[in-house]
């Protein structure tokens, strides 16, 4: 199928079903994930509303973004604390954009640029630092946003893995409400194949993405403000998958959570869901013959031999009905895992977690401060199906409707 793919043959049928169903259609309830990661709803909402084909997406969300930076510039001087809202939420939307376009297309270094310009007006307007970096690795770069914390002496920090189609400055608000305002330091990067670390040119492979990270690590711990015995990890989506590799890949990790996880099982994300995931992840590792994409990527992408690597407490948490994983692989893989280990369930979500995001940004931010704190013990294996009705099922991690065979 040489310059072709299953997304590009497909791809108007995603075109007509955005027409029909707008933003819920990429994902069921994603706009309860975009709120909960600084979005207001109705950033969403009028992004969307005259979109009927994906190739307006991207000019639904600049011409949201150029209206909302006006208002910004307008009420600077005045009103500060609204600026410097209005420059997070302008920045996330920019720096989304540019996702929709190939790296040799002049259109998404635009986007990476006016997303870096409202960083920067961000920053001036912001308590607390925040430093825009760029790591060297194998003769790229890797770009990065690092929220410091206003407390004296090295402290904690947290990695944040953005997922396939997020970028770095959408773990702004996270950033600083639940880590910078805790006295934690937190660095949100694009790694390779995302974001302006993409834009830049650095592809993604299967592997490289762990080591970038290590290099991240490298540079993190030569600064004095960094506690280098407590470094932790978040990753979301297939940031997880990531986050899933890069700890059985960097020993110097106190901790790693991981939530709405793609975990490894390439059949459902590449096979069976929306075509738009494949085609968009080969763009990103620069392979555009499906084939080939199939031999030296998708073949290559499974956990199961790497898990068994993980020495940290790591936690794995996705939705009952994700459309990008399923539960028996995931809990088949957590299985596999020897370290200090969660795995939660959460009763009728999909892959946002959209009607629980704030319990599970909570979740994730708790057991990383338990890490911290040293309350995991060594031989900790939760098992958790959190159900609609407020309980919390205990034990197999399965969902509690789900019938079990007499073993006798």
């Amino acid at each position: 199928m040489q310059g072709s793919s299953r997304g590009q043959q497909q791809g108007w049928v995603l075109d007509n079903l955005v027409a029909l169903g707008g933003v819920n259609v990429l994902h069921p309830e994603i706009a309860g994930f975009f709120q909960e990661y600084g979005y207001a709803r109705r950033d969403v909402e009028t992004a969307f509303s005259e979109v009927k084909s994906t190739p307006m997406i991207p000019k639904g969300w600049a011409k949201l973004a150029a209206s909302l930076e006006r208002r910004a510039e307008a009420c600077r001087e005045q009103y500060p604390d609204m600026a410097l809202n209005l420059y997070m939420r302008t920045s996330m939307i920019y720096a989304r954009a540019q996702y929709s376009f190939l790296v040799e297309d002049p259109r998404r270094l635009g986007f990476a640029q006016s997303a870096a310009r409202c960083v920067a007006a961000m920053a001036e307007l912001n308590p607390t630092p925040i430093e825009r970096l760029s790591i060297p690795f194998e003769g790229k770069q890797v770009s990065a946003l690092l929220h410091l914390a206003d407390v004296e002496g090295p402290a904690p920090v947290v990695l944040l893995i953005p997922g396939m189609d997020m970028v770095k400055e959408e773990w702004t608000s996270v950033a600083q409400r639940h880590f910078v305002s805790r006295g934690i330091h937190a660095l949100a990067l694009d790694g390779p194949g995302q974001g302006q670390t993409l834009t830049e040119g650095l592809r993604v492979t299967v592997d490289n993405y762990e080591r970038a990270t290590s290099a991240v690590v490298d540079a993190l711990v030569e600064r004095p403000e960094i506690d280098s015995d407590q470094l932790l990890l978040w990753g979301v989506s297939m940031g997880a998958y990531w986050s899933m590799r890069i700890a059985a890949h960097e020993t110097r990790l106190k901790a790693a959570a991981t939530t709405i996880g793609f975990y490894g099982d390439a059949v459902t994300i590449f096979d069976r869901a929306q075509p738009s995931f494949k085609r968009n992840f080969m763009n990103m590792t620069g392979i555009h013959d499906e084939d080939q994409f199939d031999r030296e990527i998708i073949a290559n992408m499974p956990l199961t031999d790497l898990v068994g690597k993980i020495s940290c407490p790591i936690l794995m948490s996705m939705g009952e009905f994700d459309e990008l994983a399923n539960v028996v692989g995931a809990l088949e893989l957590f299985e596999k895992i020897e370290a200090p280990k969660d795995f939660v369930v959460w009763e009728d979500e999909f892959h946002p977690l959209g009607g629980v995001m704030p319990e599970a940004i909570a979740l994730a931010r708790s057991f990383l401060d338990r890490a911290l704190a040293g309350s995991l013990e060594a031989d900790r294996d939760v098992r958790a199906f959190m159900r609609t009705d407020g309980e919390i099922d205990l034990g197999s991690g399965l969902p509690s409707w789900w019938p079990q065979p007499d073993a006798s």
